[in-house]
């Protein structure tokens, strides 16, 4: 069968029709359908994980994206949506989820369409990244996607983690203990929560009812406080041996040795020879855990997996990053106006950095600029990769030398990091 997404993007509307095939977005009645196709292609999720992804507080049945055959759900796209840290910037992004496609249907397009049309509902709905995990890299690069962002993590000995006697340790505000949060305590979480990763690229911006419901799917065993008195100073998400979010007042840095006494103690009493903690590489517990002769594991891939990320509107993509970028020249110190043009897959746009003149001029181009393949473009727009080491990469080009100091001010490397709470959310 043909290509039914070669057809001109402006005149792609769902549902779209080529034969036998539709090409929809969900509804509720499709919710049955849909579960049962996901356990036909992954064999899973539970039917309680199912049900507890419908009550995402940003969830609509029209996120998912459905091929069908004869009105049989065969191929499925779920497309989250969240709002994520770009420094002082935020960016919307679609988390793509469940990308899958019946056994006897494979090998005609239809998930590769899917995306195609993930890009186009991306566009409609004001998102300007999308971003995922997968095994399966080679799928996606051909569409555009990067390997972008590392899933870091650090292990250390259980018995090397800093011990600390619960409740003998005093400070001005009184003792310091470690206990099982209160619900009453969610505010202390949410406040901590931004403290600490308010700097770190590719993290969400959480909502009290977005934490509520992910606090709800129990990704974690237990979720500990550090208190100093009755004032939270710091929390820890455990999930068996693993640390899978940490956050500490950074003026209370006994706060985090609190937390890792606690969790020493629970190891050691459960007989988990190792403790692992993910959090980005420039987070103070991994340095703690070098300090107690631990491993980071600062990687693309862990346990197979790979973070990639696409921006389906560079435009778009860039006008919402503009603040951070105007934040980067001033801390430069470079001289203005700022000028840098992106070229890719034959769109043009223009950054002008100039105070109150700051802006995104599209189908522009300065004497300074940049040709990037779209894998290339994500990759350096989000500050995986430096402009340095790409230069050598097939589907990029520099124009001049001032093109690469323009590129080095404005897209620094960058720690790129995504909770395992929200990952497993999207």
């Amino acid at each position: 069968m043909g290509d039914p997404m070669k057809a001109p993007s402006s005149a792609l509307r769902l549902p779209f029709r080529r034969g036998s095939v539709e090409y929809s977005l969900g509804t509720e009645a499709d919710h049955e359908a849909v579960y049962q196709t996901l356990l036909h292609v992954f064999h899973g999720p539970d039917r309680e994980s199912f049900l507890g992804a419908l009550s995402d507080p940003a969830y609509r049945p029209e996120q998912r994206l459905l091929a069908k055959v004869d009105g049989r759900v065969v191929s499925h796209a779920h497309l989250t949506e969240r709002e994520i840290r770009y420094g002082c910037a935020s960016v919307p992004i679609n988390g793509v989820m469940w990308v899958g496609t019946l056994p006897e249907f494979r090998g005609l397009g239809f998930a590769q369409n899917l995306m195609r049309l993930a890009d186009e509902r991306a566009r409609a709905t004001g998102h300007a990244l999308q971003a995922l995990t997968t095994g399966m890299p080679q799928f996606y690069r051909p569409l555009g996607w990067g390997v972008c962002g590392r899933q870091t993590h650090a292990q250390a000995l259980s018995r090397n983690l800093p011990q600390v006697s619960d409740g003998l340790i005093e400070g001005r505000a009184g003792f310091w203990h470690v206990r099982p949060w209160r619900q009453v305590e969610l505010a202390g979480l949410m406040s901590l929560y931004d403290m600490q990763y308010a700097q770190v690229t590719g993290t969400v911006i959480r909502s009290e009812e977005y934490w509520r419901w992910m606090i709800g799917r129990r990704y974690a065993h237990v979720i500990w406080v550090a208190c100093q008195g009755e004032t939270v100073r710091g929390y820890a998400f455990v999930k068996d041996h693993k640390i899978l979010e940490i956050a500490s007042d950074p003026a209370h840095p006994q706060a985090l040795r609190s937390l890792l006494g606690r969790v020493r103690a629970e190891a050691l009493e459960r007989a988990y020879p190792q403790v692992t903690v993910h959090a980005p590489a420039n987070h103070p517990v991994i340095e703690a855990f070098l300090s107690a002769a631990g491993r980071l594991m600062d990687q693309d891939i862990v346990d197979t997996a790979l973070s990639m990320y696409h921006i389906p509107d560079a435009g778009g993509f860039l006008k919402c990053i503009l603040p951070e970028l105007s934040r980067r020249a001033a801390a430069a110190g470079c001289a203005l106006p700022l000028e840098l043009g992106i070229t890719s897959d034959d769109h043009r746009w223009l950054i002008h950095i100039e105070g109150k003149n700051t802006r995104i001029e599209p189908d522009k181009l300065s004497r300074r600029h940049l040709t990037l393949s779209p894998q290339i473009l994500v990759r350096l727009l989000m500050g995986h990769t430096s402009v340095d080491s790409t230069t050598s990469d097939e589907g990029f080009v520099a124009s001049t030398a001032t093109a690469l100091d323009a590129a080095r001010i404005l897209f620094p490397v960058q720690p790129i990091w995504r909770s395992p709470l929200d990952a497993a959310t999207a």
